[in-house]
């Protein structure tokens, strides 16, 4: 029983001890940029407090098997380490000083193109007049567009990139474009109170992101229902906002009044109080009674009233 005993103990302390004196492990990348022209310690291990001089960087760079440099490591990480392992992520380890990494065989991303591309997905009405690269990286590994959104010419895109030291960042991109829609325009000079018809306007491509102008209705624009509030130009985008609509109906226009109930018309004439347009509400003075009532005005002029109206 003593015996069993002493075997359970020990089986425990060597486990407790395992855990507490277990290996530290070290990581050799595939890829190791150096900040100079001297390989040492610290371009593997950043966090270790003493630095040693491995080999000078030749020609740009150097290039280690696993094992040449698993020997040179072991003895140079005996000093600080009595119990450590080294795990490499390659066959091979290449060493470069900083200022070559275009000597390396990566697939950096071609950000322009790669930017285009995400516009094209997000409108391919859009033209692309320019990006702002400036605030990425000039290398990039990866690339991720996370959000896109627009206010009139300025399209903002944000990024989620990774550069050539595998640092991510998030950036935001924002491009110049255009979208060019066929709009109407003024074909010639025209003066305050001038009534507008289709000969007066023209169609023109214009970049409908650089302006914000109110689009007019075409078909009462071609039946002469618009009035210009201001004098404008040869070429100038035709605006609703500086466009008066000629009421249909004035005061004192005699309009005919119809009500219709189950079969039963009665229909009387009256006269508009206020000016008014075809679909507008609009009250009126019965010429013969004086009572005042209030439709739905339609072509004709015809005001068409609810039961109760008269």
């Amino acid at each position: 029983m003593t015996r069993l005993i002493k075997i359970i103990f020990f089986s425990v302390m060597l486990i407790v001890s395992s855990s507490f004196f277990s290996s530290t492990v070290f990581t050799i990348p595939g890829v190791i940029f150096s900040e100079d022209w001297i390989f040492s310690l610290k371009d593997i291990f950043p966090e270790m407090k003493s630095d040693r001089t491995i080999s000078y960087i030749v020609n740009d760079k150097l290039i280690y098997s696993e094992i040449e440099l698993s020997k040179i490591l072991y003895g140079l990480v005996s000093s600080y380490y009595s119990d450590f392992e080294l795990v490499f992520e390659d066959s091979t380890v290449t060493v470069i000083y900083k200022n070559d990494h275009k000597d390396l065989d990566f697939h950096y991303i071609d950000l322009e193109s790669f930017l285009q591309q995400k516009i094209k997905e997000y409108d391919n009405s859009l033209t692309v007049n320019s990006i702002d690269l400036q605030v990425l990286p000039e290398r990039v590994l990866s690339a991720e567009v996370t959000k896109i959104f627009h206010s009139y010419d300025k399209l903002y895109m944000s990024l989620n990139v990774k550069d050539d030291k595998n640092n991510q960042k998030i950036l935001t991109v924002i491009a110049n474009v255009s979208k060019y829609e066929e709009v109407l325009v003024y074909s010639k000079d025209l003066t305050r109170g001038t009534i507008l018809n289709e000969e007066l306007t023209e169609p023109a491509t214009k970049n409908v992101l650089t302006i914000n102008n109110k689009p007019v209705d075409v078909e009462l624009l071609r039946s002469g229902s618009y009035e210009l509030t201001k004098d404008v130009k040869k070429g100038e985008i035709v605006d609703s906002t500086y466009l008066k609509r000629i009421p249909d109906v004035k005061p004192g226009d005699i309009v005919t009044v119809l009500v219709e109930f189950e079969g039963i018309r009665v229909s009387t004439l009256a006269r508009a109080m206020t000016n008014g347009n075809f679909g507008d509400t609009l009250s009126v003075r019965n010429v013969e009674s004086g009572n005042i009532i209030t439709g739905k005005l339609k072509e004709g002029p015809i005001l068409l009233v609810s039961l109760g109206g008269l």
